[in-house]
């Protein structure tokens, strides 16, 4: 049940102990939010509200109960008001045969039961030691309230406090924020307070010095420190050494005791210079970073993007399963379980749904490299990949649906989140002769009805990648089914269509005999040499070169082939010669989710094109469409509710035209554009908490409303295709795309299809075709003699007797422009896209023509690029 999205809808939350105190004493001030001058002790005396005592601390959360902070033995007092004596406070009274102990050799926890009169012997520890420690108590708290923390994720540093140094020195900002607490609630910290709640209280100087440690230990964690409560509880005497006249005597001092209550967050930082914080309180209660380069740099760490993809039943997703849990599978699909979503697909074997993992490679001493799978000791999430693959290299994998049920998710998988490369899955055992074996490719797509029986599920995918131009892998699978002569089949059908497309294959051999799982946890050197000199022409050319891997997920042949060259394929330049990204920052939305209920905003997925979108900044979200949108699709398995009918009239070509009355007015827009200003609220990069997401990254932005909270409907019509931006862009509802002739015989003026560009899948009718050096028809010479469109959306069905116009039927140049018009809404494409064209129709999934019955409309699609848009 893999995904690029994760969420734990319910951390815990931070909640002061004060409110809760209160609301024990009959206050109804439990639960609302931290306030500084809540509940204060001379107030809630006057009200008759005293608090006296705190509940004891809880033993799960982000709330911590600390005596003191300090690196150094306690003071002894004469006396005090909170008690002769508090667990672990040292607040025993003076006596004469109390041996002193120096700060080295202090022991800081001792810590006996209320009432005793002694403390109990522990071991010791140094000033060093007990900071380690508190470090690390402090960095525990703060993951509680974190929905998603790790802890193995990097190596913390902690503060060093050299034993000369007679105290810590807070530094004047945070370092740099550890991976992982992006996302954190923060941590509250009750320092003076026993932990059953009793208010023992610190001297003034001990808890400046205790609140001093603290911000010295959240700064290197890159937190700040806000000090929320300071409260006097009670009064302290103590005996002090001084100089007198050049003798040494004791002096007798007092002085108060008092609590405090402090707030440890994250110290997160946006972009832009004016939402930096810069100032630093004059009392030393809020500590602010300014903001650090590296915290915005791009990431050291190679990001692969990889596409799955095949016809059914060849694989994959055991294949995957293999590649990321180094288990082999037992010819049942035993590996690819872990990788599925839903029952029906455990079920039935047919993935329908998108599943993505990640891996990871490290690159050891002796010029092997290690594989980063959940297989490896210490993995359990994505978080602790990102953290052993660090400065190395992550693969991104994408499992697509190789079904033509599933051709929206296949398409997907193609077109959208950008994919370096495409890896398609090719069964070996693909003939008559391996029929009776069990897991065999040809009987199992025997079994799924005789319209995907008689496809050539094989040839139309590799037909539509080398359509697409897409840099390719060719992926041999189910090795260990293969008979020769079905092995010779399946190689000879693919050389031929990449020799009829001009490529060039490459074979990766393997070595005889079976791999143990042991063995797929580490690649050796001898195959990273092969894989390199493979990927070396694709270096020039990706798509020229085909590399060819031979596998089998049953006895490991060929996995260990397939994970070098995963390590080694060149990640494409992306980089832009145009204008700074930052006013161009694009981000293709490809998937949204809801926060819960009683959490404001949305999480959007998806693959940022151009720029950078940080935590804090305000972007642009939309188009939004001018009524409620729904995915229309033939072969989608999703129906919408049918809603009741407006009193609104409406148009046929332009449904919910007239109903833009009910509609919230957006910030600013252009005519007929609708666009909302949202704030980033943080970033996952492959759910590893971000501060930034930086060209051809992917991964999860959540956002909020920023013009008015009251808008929160709003968010739900946030859709697939949309695009976050820095500044608002300008969406279209008409664009020319230039085509090959000979792709489009089958394509006539009128004609609905559905198109793919980026993260946008939507309908659209083909409006004209043109040569490229013929002019374009104008609106005003498209109007007729009675004042008609000849070209209008209503008409366009009908067009010349009811038989529409070929695109292709007289024009002979090798080129055609192709003007198409969205059918619903307004999208956001650019010049230079690449689209892709699929029509509709097609037979019955199970061979039927009755009305009603789900089309199977294979993949016979065509690609052209995008040279026009209109607004």
């Amino acid at each position: 049940m893999a995904s690029i999205f994760t969420y734990d809808p319910d951390p815990p939350r931070v909640a002061s102990p004060w409110l809760q105190s209160a609301d024990a004493s009959g206050s109804d001030s439990a639960g609302q939010e931290l306030d500084l001058t809540t509940l204060s002790l001379h107030d809630g005396k006057q009200n008759g509200k005293r608090v006296t005592r705190l509940q004891a601390e809880p033993q799960e959360g982000p709330v911590e109960y600390k005596l003191h902070l300090l690196l150094r033995p306690r003071r002894k007092f004469r006396s005090t008001s909170t008690g002769s004596h508090i667990s672990g406070s040292k607040h025993s009274k003076l006596t004469n045969n109390s041996a002193s102990r120096s700060a080295s050799d202090f022991n800081f926890d001792a810590a006996p039961a209320l009432g005793t009169s002694t403390p109990a012997a522990l071991p010791l520890q140094t000033r060093q030691h007990r900071l380690e420690q508190l470090t690390t108590q402090l960095l525990w708290r703060l993951q509680q309230s974190s929905p998603h923390h790790t802890s193995s994720a990097t190596n913390i540093i902690l503060p060093s406090l050299p034993e000369a140094l007679p105290e810590l020195q807070a530094p004047q900002q945070p370092a740099k924020l550890l991976h992982g607490l992006e996302e954190s609630q923060g941590a509250l910290y009750e320092i003076g307070v026993s932990d059953d709640g009793t208010l023992a209280g610190l001297a003034e100087d001990e808890m400046a010095e205790s609140l001093n440690n603290l911000r010295a230990m959240a700064a290197c964690l890159g937190c700040t420190v806000e000090v929320l409560r300071r409260e006097t509880v009670g009064e302290c005497e103590w005996l002090e050494d001084s100089v007198v006249s050049r003798k040494e005597r004791k002096i007798r001092r007092s002085g108060k005791l008092v609590v405090a209550e402090a707030l440890i967050k994250p110290s997160l930082q946006a972009t832009s210079p004016q939402l930096h914080g810069t100032d630093v309180a004059a009392n030393g209660n809020t500590l602010t970073a300014l903001p650090s380069a590296t915290e915005l740099a791009p990431p050291t760490t190679e990001q692969l993007r990889v596409t799955l993809t095949g016809p059914t039943m060849s694989g994959k997703s055991t294949l995957l399963g293999t590649l990321t849990t180094a288990t082999l599978d037992n010819g049942r699909g035993k590996s690819r379980l872990s990788m599925l979503r839903h029952r029906h697909e455990i079920n039935s074997g047919i993935t329908s749904s998108v599943t993505q993992e990640l891996l990871g490679y490290q690159d050891t001493s002796d010029g092997d490299v290690e594989v980063i799978n959940y297989a490896t000791e210490d993995i359990a999430s994505w978080i602790d990949i990102h953290a052993a693959a660090a400065s190395s290299r992550l693969v991104f994998i994408s499992d697509s649906a190789g079904h033509p049920r599933y051709r929206r998710t296949t398409l997907r998988g193609l077109v959208g989140w950008a994919p370096h490369w495409t890896l398609l899955c090719i069964p070996a055992d693909d003939s008559d002769d391996t029929a009776g074996k069990t897991g065999s490719t040809h009987a199992s797509q025997q079994s799924l009805g005789t319209t995907v029986a008689d496809m050539d599920l094989t040839s139309a995918q590799l037909d539509l990648c080398l359509r697409l131009g897409l840099p390719l892998v060719v992926v041999i699978t189910k090795l260990d089914l293969a008979s020769r002569n079905g092995l010779r089949q399946s190689l000879t059908k693919v050389l031929d269509a990449l020799k009829a497309a001009g490529k060039k294959p490459a074979i990766l051999p393997n070595k005889p005999g079976g791999v143990a799982e042991q063995e797929l946890q580490l690649v050796r050197a001898a195959l990273l040499e092969k894989a390199c000199n493979t990927s070396v022409p694709l270096l020039n050319d990706a798509r020229e070169t085909v590399p060819i891997v031979l596998t089998s997920a049953v006895d490991g042949t060929g996995i260990s082939n397939l994970h070098a060259l995963l390590h080694e394929l060149p990640i494409p330049d992306t980089e832009n010669d145009g204008p700074a990204h930052e006013s161009l920052a694009i981000f293709d939305v490809e998937d949204v989710y809801s926060k819960p209920a009683e959490v404001a905003g949305v999480i959007v997925s998806g693959h940022l094109r151009l720029g950078q979108v940080a935590v804090g900044d305000s972007v642009v979200i939309g188009p939004f469409s001018s009524h409620d949108h729904h995915e229309d699709s033939e072969d989608s398995d999703e129906r919408p509710l049918r809603k009741a009918a407006s009193h609104l009239p409406t148009s046929r070509s332009f449904p919910g035209a007239l109903r833009g009355s009910h509609l919230h007015s957006p910030f600013f827009h252009l005519p007929n554009q609708e666009w909302r200003r949202v704030a980033v609220t943080s970033i996952r990069n492959l759910r590893l908490p971000v501060h930034a997401l930086h060209t051809d990254q992917v991964g999860t932005i959540a956002i909020s409303m920023e013009e008015d909270s009251t808008k929160t409907s709003l968010l739900s019509r946030i859709r697939k295709g949309m695009v976050l931006a820095a500044v608002q862009p300008v969406s279209t509802r008409t664009f020319t795309a230039k085509f090959k002739r000979e792709d489009l015989e089958s394509l006539a003026v009128g004609n609905h299809v559905v198109v793919y560009i980026s993260s946008v899948r939507a309908s659209a009718k083909v409006v004209s075709a043109r040569a490229p050096d013929s002019p374009e028809v104008s609106q005003h010479d498209r109007r007729q003699s009675d004042g008609t469109d000849a070209f209008a959306f209503d008409d366009l069905d009908s067009n010349l007797d009811g038989q529409n116009v070929r695109v292709a039927g007289t024009i002979t140049a090798p080129d055609l422009l192709v003007t198409m018009s969205f059918d619903s809404s307004k999208e956001f494409v650019m010049t230079g896209d690449k689209v892709l064209v699929m029509p509709g129709g097609g037979p019955g999934l199970y061979g039927g023509t009755e009305r009603g019955e789900k089309g199977l409309a294979g993949l016979e699609g065509f690609v052209g690029e995008i040279t026009e848009v209109r607004p």
